[in-house]
């Protein structure tokens, strides 16, 4: 056995680079490998510019004119729901009726955790699913449909790609947003969108990182900051690390909105201190794409010659 000074110092699950078909247990084949790495972040990574643009694409050049942008209403009441994503702890201990404890059911001390961890049950499934919505996910109603169909969450993706294409690290958004609300949440999510396939006919479009930014913190975890209705501001919102091969034919995908519930509590829009609001407002939110506010996405590609 290697000493651990002798072991490598960053281990890394490469994810994608499975052939996309559906498992017996019904399960998408995404597939990955585990690699070793000397360093975190890599050094060999080249950052990638894509630009958001008003007509949903997403590439490496900037818009032609100075103003353009994409207006959506963000409604509190009735939140994007939370299908998959990095999710801990979204469990609860099952009812009587579905074969948990008795509500009058209290056990000595040290036997309470035993008695929660033998009756949890998943309350929002985590890891990646196709982005649709489902009668298993909180929140969904019919007609289920697929996220980016829902008006209050905007898509920007590539044309398929015409190679394999490595993202590994920390992938940075920048996005410059208005509001009518003086504080409004903005969800980002990376998705790796699957072509059409025999036992995916409407593809798979599969989460791959996600976050939240609370406007009001935009500049500040400590010091808040209220935005002004209608002026444009620049946000920076980072990802969690990834890393994930993006196959010839997929297309990168990143989608925009204000909720993603009940990953993220929802943002009642009315700039009351944060827990202590009285009421719930709409607000439409803006993305702007133009040259003079230029929305855009930075990825860590990693050189195809020097992958494994």
């Amino acid at each position: 056995m290697a000493a651990p000074e002798n072991d490598p110092a960053v281990r890394i699950y490469v994810m994608g680079t499975g052939d996309g078909t559906k498992s017996p247990e019904g399960h998408l084949n995404h597939g990955g490998y585990w690699r070793d790495e000397n360093e975190w972040p890599l050094e060999r990574a080249q950052f990638q510019t894509l630009y958001l643009h008003d007509d949903g694409s997403l590439d490496s050049f900037e818009a032609m004119e100075d103003e353009s942008s994409i207006t959506y209403t963000y409604d509190p009441e009735k939140p994007v729901p939370t299908i998959g994503g990095q999710l801990v702890g979204m469990f609860k201990i099952k009812s009587p009726e579905d074969g948990g404890p008795a509500l009058d059911d209290v056990p000595d001390f040290l036997d309470q955790w035993t008695l929660a961890r033998n009756n949890l049950t998943e309350v929002i499934a985590a890891g990646g699913f196709h982005q649709k919505e489902g009668p298993e996910w909180i929140g969904a109603e019919e007609p289920y449909q697929r996220l980016k169909d829902r008006s209050d969450v905007v898509a920007f993706e590539t044309d398929p790609l015409e190679d394999d294409i490595e993202v590994t690290g920390e992938v940075m958004i920048k996005l410059w947003v208005s509001s009518t609300a003086v504080d409004t949440d903005f969800t980002v999510k990376l998705i790796d969108v699957y072509p059409f396939s025999d036992d995916y006919p409407e593809g798979y479009e599969l989460n791959l990182t996600d976050t939240i930014l609370r406007a009001r913190y935009r500049n500040s975890w400590s010091e808040e900051e209220l935005m002004t209705p209608g002026e444009a501001v620049e946000v920076t919102i980072t990802l969690w690390p990834t890393s994930n091969v993006f196959k010839k034919g997929h297309r990168i995908r990143l989608d925009i909105s204000s909720s993603n519930f009940p990953r993220f509590d929802v943002n009642p829009n009315t700039g009351e201190p944060v827990g202590r609001h009285t009421h719930m407002l709409k607000a439409d939110n803006t993305i702007h794409t133009g040259a003079d506010h230029p929305s855009r996405i930075i990825l860590p590609v990693i050189p195809a010659e020097d992958e494994d």
